[in-house]
């Protein structure tokens, strides 16, 4: 277990780890007073070797990019949403070949969301401390119970991996796990794609027409000016000041900075936000259109919910894994989405048909 904080070592455990058939990856980040997430460490474990690299450190991780992207290198990683999003910001994409820990336990009987520190003790009866889940990894110098939690985040995952896999081919459900994870290359979450991010403005659903476009501007300006100054977007606007100005009458530039409290945007920003919102031409989606779709019937709906729910008892795989409210909404109402797809289709689908018609 050691350190790497200078380019020799780097590219020395880089050379030694680049032909293993499968590597244990986790990362540490900060992101309380920044928009985007500031990557700390990556820590990589093979079978023999582990490392924490400290990506604060004037070293050149072009060569760590290509090992984590490599397409012939499996990497496990333990509920890997937020490690991707770093990755896809770092490098414009998704790495390939990854089995995720989390996902494949909930195949085996664990719960969706089950953590990494439960899931070790079940699995493996091998106990870590988690103390420093809210630590800031931005300190410098590290602390040695950091240095300790990091490196228990990826020591024992490689074996954690194989335990589930035997346990998944036993039950003959290693295909279902190997699309899960196929499928996160497709998934595009937090600010991998920020298009329809104003969809979680608290309260911007109840409003409509004008008010619904004006709230919806404001956050994609919001969003971009965010990032611009790479800080959290509500120290810019907070969602209910989003909603206050949408309602407004006869908005102007003093109205709206009566409106706002954050002391982070300055008068002539105020000035481009309402200019913004008096010449955009962007289309934004209607009150009408944000809420249609096909009108779905309550018994359908309960119907499939409780054949999900007493599928999810028989194969002991949580509903949610299963399918989603959405899900059974899209498949009722188009017969399209997850439920119609791959090892769910082949699953449900004969059932869900039977049910429906």
């Amino acid at each position: 277990m050691y350190l790497i904080e200078e380019q020799e070592s780097l590219d020395h455990f880089l050379n030694d780890i680049k032909n293993e058939e499968c590597i244990a990856v986790d990362t540490e980040f900060t992101r309380v007073n920044s928009y985007y997430p500031k990557l700390c460490l990556v820590q990589i474990a093979t079978p023999s070797l582990i490392a924490c690299i400290d990506c604060l450190c004037e070293i050149d991780l072009r060569g760590l990019w290509e090992l984590i992207f490599d397409k012939k290198i499996e990497k496990i990683m333990h509920s890997c949403s937020q490690d991707l999003e770093i990755f896809f910001l770092m490098n414009n994409g998704i790495p390939e070949n990854i089995f995720d820990t989390q996902i494949a336990a909930a195949f085996i009987g664990h719960s969706s969301q089950v953590g990494f520190k439960e899931l070790l003790e079940e699995e493996l009866n091998v106990k870590i401390e988690k103390s420093q889940t809210r630590s800031d990894w931005s300190k410098r110098p590290l602390a040695k119970a950091q240095l300790e939690y990091a490196f228990d985040d990826v020591e024992d995952l490689i074996e954690l991996a194989n335990s589930i896999k035997d346990k998944l081919i036993e039950m003959d459900r290693h295909k279902w796990v190997k699309e899960e994870c196929e499928d996160l290359i497709n998934k595009r979450i937090g600010l991998m794609d920020t298009s329809e991010i104003w969809k979680k403005t608290k309260g911007i659903k109840k409003l409509k027409n004008t008010q619904l476009r004006t709230a919806i501007l404001v956050s994609k300006w919001r969003e971009e000016k965010a990032a611009e100054k790479d800080i959290p977007r509500k120290w810019l606007i907070d969602d209910h000041e989003i909603i206050s100005i949408a309602k407004k009458e006869n908005l102007s530039p003093e109205a709206m900075h009566d409106l706002i409290s954050s002391n982070r945007l300055k008068k002539d920003e105020i000035i481009e936000l309402n200019h913004f919102l008096e010449f955009s031409e962007e289309n934004t989606p209607s009150s009408g259109r944000l809420n249609k779709g096909k009108r779905i019937k309550d018994d359908d709906m309960s119907a499939v919910s409780n054949y999900l729910e007493s599928r999810s008892i028989e194969l002991q795989i949580s509903k949610e894994v299963l399918g989603s409210k959405k899900d059974m909404q899209n498949f009722i109402a188009n017969r399209a989405g997850k439920l119609n797809k791959g090892w769910r289709r082949e699953l449900l689908l004969k059932d869900l048909e039977n049910l429906l018609n």
